[in-house]
Formats: C-alpha cells, sequence, structure tokens
C-alpha cells in the first residue's frame, strides 16, 4: 500500500475501519480514503458522522422537501433489523433529518447493500483498493444455531448473514468490468466457522479463490491487541493472486481454515493500548461521568442481585483474588467479557461495584437502586477502541437513547485489533 487505497466500507456501522485507517495514518503508515460506505442504520450513520465528520451539518439551509427527496433515494432501518419509512423519518425532529441528509453525502454512503450495484460503485466512487464486510451477526449467533430452521449464512438463505453473498455478487460485478479490489477483509463471530456454518465459509472460500482471490483466515482476541476485552472473532484477509505472490491461501496450501501467521500488536507503538482503569470512569467531579452511571445502576431487584452475583466485578474496592490489578482508585480485573448490544442481561461483560465508592447509591441517597452498575454506553464505545471524545461527539445532539449506543459498540469491530490487520496487509 505505498499509495493512497481507496476504501469501501460496507456493513459500515460506526466506522471502526475508518478509525483504525486514521490511527495508522497519523502514524504515518498508511495513507488512506474512504470512497464510499454502505449503512442502512440511521443511528448508526449519524454516528459515524460525529465521529468520522465532527457533525458536519451541511443540510442547514436545506428544506424539508429537498431532505425528503433525498432520503426516498435509499432504504432505511431504525434498529438495523427491519426498515421503516421516510414519512416516518420526517417526523423525526429537524437536526435528526439533517445529520441524517449530512451523514449519508459526507460518507458517500451508497446505501443498503443490496441496491448496490457494482457498476454503480466504479460511477459513485472511482476506484476501489479495499472492501471491508462484516456482515450481520445474528443468524450466526449460539442461540440460532441451536435452531434447525436457522440457515445462518447459506446462500440464498435470505438471512442478515446471508447478506455476506451480496458482496459476492458485487466482486463478480466489478470482475466483469475489470474492477475488482486488490484487497478484502471480513470480520465476524467465532461460530461462523463452528461445524454448523463451516461448509458455507469454505464454499465462500472456494468462491473467491475462483474470483482470484487467496485468503488468510484468522482467530484473533482482541485482549491480545492492547484492549481489555476477551473478544475473540474470526478475520480473513484476501489478496488478488496477480497483485501479491508472497500472500499464501492457508486453506488452499495447508487445508487448514486458521491461518498460523502471527499477527503482530503494535498497540502500544501506536498509543492505543488501553487497561482496564483506562476504561472504567470513577470519576465523580464530572457530572457527566455521574450521570452515566447512574442511569447504568439497575434496580435492586433478585434477578439483579443474582447478576451481580454471577457475573466477573471489573472494578471493587476489595481484593476479589488475585487476578485483580490495584491502582490509587482500587481493583480492576484486567479484561472484561464480550461487550453485546446489551448491558442489563445474564450473562454480561462484567459489573462495575459501587459498595462504599463515591458513586454508591447509598451516599447518592438512591432508593431502591442496586450497588453495583452495568459498563456505561462510553466504557462500552471506549471496550472497542473508540476515545471519549469519539462518544462525546456522538451524543452531542441528543439524538441517540442508551439501547442505540449500547447496540453499536456490540455491533463494532474492536479498533487495536483492524490496526494489526490493516498493518499486515499493508506489507504486501
Amino acid at each position: 500500500m505505498n499509495k493512497k487505497i481507496r476504501v469501501f466500507e460496507t456493513f459500515a456501522g460506526i466506522g471502526s475501519q475508518h478509525k483504525a485507517l486514521e490511527i495508522l495514518k497519523k502514524a504515518g503508515v498508511i495513507d488512506y480514503e474512504i470512497a464510499a460506505t454502505s449503512e442502512w442504520d440511521m443511528w448508526a450513520n449519524i454516528a459515524y458522522n460525529a465521529i468520522h465528520h465532527d457533525n458536519k451539518n451541511i443540510a442547514k439551509n436545506i428544506t424539508d422537501e429537498e431532505i425528503r427527496n433525498f432520503l426516498s433515494n435509499f432504504s432505511h432501518s431504525f434498529d438495523s433489523k427491519k426498515p421503516t419509512t421516510v414519512d416516518y423519518i420526517m417526523k423525526k425532529e429537524r437536526i435528526t433529518r439533517e445529520l441524517l441528509y449530512s451523514a449519508f453525502k459526507n460518507a458517500n454512503n451508497l446505501g443498503s447493500i443490496v441496491e448496490i450495484t457494482g457498476e454503480e460503485l466504479v460511477e459513485k466512487a472511482g476506484r476501489i483498493d479495499l472492501i471491508t464486510y462484516s456482515f450481520p451477526c445474528q443468524d450466526l449467533s449460539m442461540a440460532g444455531s441451536f435452531h434447525g430452521f436457522n440457515q445462518g449464512m447459506a446462500k440464498g438463505s435470505g438471512t442478515r448473514s446471508g447478506l455476506l453473498w451480496e458482496i459476492e455478487r458485487i466482486l463478480t460485478e466489478l470482475d466483469r468490468i475489470e474492477q475488482k479490489p486488490k484487497y478484502l477483509l471480513l470480520e465476524n463471530v467465532k461460530n461462523m466457522i463452528s461445524d454448523k456454518h463451516l461448509p458455507d465459509y469454505k464454499m465462500w472460500l472456494k468462491r473467491l479463490n475462483e474470483l482470484g482471490y487467496n485468503t488468510q483466515t484468522f482467530l484473533l482476541k482482541s485482549n491480545d491487541y492492547g484492549s481489555p476485552q476477551i473478544r475473540q472473532r474470526v478475520y480473513a484477509i484476501s489478496i488478488l493472486r496477480n497483485c501479491s505472490k508472497n500472500f499464501i491461501d492457508t486453506f488452499n496450501t495447508t487445508g487448514k481454515i486458521i491461518s498460523e501467521i502471527k499477527i503482530v500488536d503494535k498497540s502500544k507503538e501506536y498509543k492505543i493500548s488501553k487497561e482496564m482503569f483506562d476504561i472504567i470512569q470513577l470519576d465523580e467531579q464530572n457530572n457527566k461521568i455521574l450521570i452515566e452511571s447512574i442511569e447504568s445502576t439497575p434496580n435492586k431487584t433478585p434477578s439483579r442481585l443474582k447478576m451481580f452475583n454471577e457475573n466477573p466485578k471489573l472494578f471493587s474496592l476489595k481484593n476479589l483474588d488475585q487476578n485483580y490489578l490495584k491502582n490509587k482508585n482500587g481493583y480492576f480485573l484486567p479484561n472484561s467479557r464480550t461487550i453485546t448490544t446489551k448491558q442489563d442481561r445474564h450473562p454480561n461483560a462484567g459489573v462495575i461495584d459501587l459498595r462504599e465508592t463515591n458513586f454508591d447509591p447509598i451516599k447518592l441517597g438512591l432508593t431502591g437502586k442496586a450497588r453495583y452498575r452495568f459498563l456505561t454506553t462510553r466504557e462500552t464505545y471506549m471496550l472497542m477502541g473508540f476515545d471519549s471524545k469519539d462518544f462525546n461527539k456522538v451524543i452531542k445532539h441528543g439524538v441517540m437513547q442508551k439501547e442505540i449506543l449500547y447496540r453499536q459498540a456490540g455491533n463494532s469491530i474492536v479498533v487495536n485489533v483492524l490496526v494489526a490487520l490493516f498493518e499486515y496487509m499493508n506489507s504486501f
């Protein structure tokens, strides 16, 4: 990648790939441009605009009719699952409509992946060097796999995870006009390579090979890359064979799905390595942090008591066992469990013990509240590799509900791992 790499970021979410590439650009490692994105979740699009375009609003002087006409060109969703109507969007407050319009324009968002053709991509974005595709994982989850009707990511299944094959369609269309990108990057849950879904993944690898790509598949844990979260995910890098003779296809040469090549962690070099005490927010003098802590403190109920007893304590004033790390604030568990789209659930990523702290509901005079809290939305963002400043940009206009912010973090990708993968890719 000795020239500016032009990226098509599909299933973009809040832009973890964009964030990782920006870190490498600032370090002088990679020059890049996000040439186009694909995302239909309106709240994710607004958050993406906040993080990567600093809430740039180019619709202040545009009429509602112009906004409606533009947004009518795309499919939209409020929850990333079901479509919604433009009529419903137009009932939202004016600033929300303006930011959604701006988000599409600023990111060159081409809309839902099912509505994009290869020809349109080239026409509207020009040359593409890299396509990233972190397609939906819902139909690959452990829970979904227990049900016989769930076809996972099978071709023609019509499932959300089956959207993987829209990438094949676009690559095939790009192949016809000799515009295939040199690089591809996949991310998804570990269960994608379970016995149930492995045949479909092997079919995907075969199709990539037919399209001229060599592929290496990795199973990586985020806590090996300077992120205090035990999150294991599958990643796959594909490179066109005629562009790099040194990039060996793992499956077709060894028969193994997972590559044994070591992806090197340089999180400390890029100053993005974090410990749990960098994540957990304990500054009671910061009113914003205090409010977020209270909002993440559940009511005191028997089921919530079970959550406290049976989930890891990410922080406590007491030394619960030898695994904890101590600093001036107390004792911290080195890693959380995997961040999911919800925290008020059992099991969860871990809880914060508030007993005897300045956030203790008893000290704050909050009756009926448990003496622990869940991770705040800010902390889940930070565990995914985003900064507190990024989070502040997202909530700047007050358009994000707590449930939406948790979902955005849980559906994202750990930035630190992407940084390591992009740097490895850069060597070819």
